[in-house]
């Protein structure tokens, strides 16, 4: 899929770059976007949509099945942030959850990791006056973390799951809006 994908984006004139890092380990966030800037140039935008669950009971939860569901969202787009000159930086997008805003059975973890974005999003737009900064919290969507059982779960509680290219139009809205001409997604 994500070949397919990166044929795609190729076949259409985009200039791609795939990079794998660990959003968790600073050292290889620093070298993937080193790495992306010497091949593309300054970063003027960031989309963090990174995540991990571990659904379990609340009195289940320990530190090694949190600290990845927290960290992968709020150590990941710190070290993200360190990574890039923020004065110009025109956009940052984050993907956070209703499960930050709602709760959901099982995500204490992951509910809190979506708030923490969602007050870390306010307050890099206050630090950043001239970066549009959106904290999308958003719905399942069709694919990524939503397994075919987490559907069935989704379906049977009549939430309904958001169509990937909606979703993909929703962020390069966001983006275009600032005048941002390419995308670089660190697959984390």
């Amino acid at each position: 899929e994500v070949r397919a994908t990166l044929e795609r984006l190729s076949a259409s004139g985009s200039k791609v770059l795939y990079l794998e890092a660990d959003i968790r380990d600073q050292a290889s966030v620093r070298s993937a976007v080193e790495r992306a800037r010497r091949e593309l140039g300054e970063i003027r935008a960031l989309v963090h949509g990174a995540g991990v669950l571990a659904d379990r009971f609340i009195e289940e939860k320990t530190p090694e099945l949190f600290d990845p569901v927290f960290d992968t969202k709020i150590a990941g787009l710190r070290h993200l942030l360190a990574c890039v000159d923020s004065k110009r930086l025109k956009a940052v997008v984050l993907f956070s959850s209703v499960s930050g805003r709602f709760g959901r059975a099982g995500q204490a973890d992951y509910a809190m990791a979506n708030e923490a974005l969602n007050k870390l999003a306010h307050s890099l737009s206050r630090r950043l006056p001239a970066c549009r900064v959106a904290s999308v919290n958003w719905g399942p969507w069709q694919g990524g973390m939503v397994t075919p059982s987490l559907r069935k779960v989704f379906e049977q509680e009549g939430v309904g799951l958001l169509p990937l290219r909606e979703g993909g139009r929703h962020v390069v809205a966001e983006l275009g809006a600032q005048g941002v001409e390419s995308v670089v997604q660190v697959e984390a």
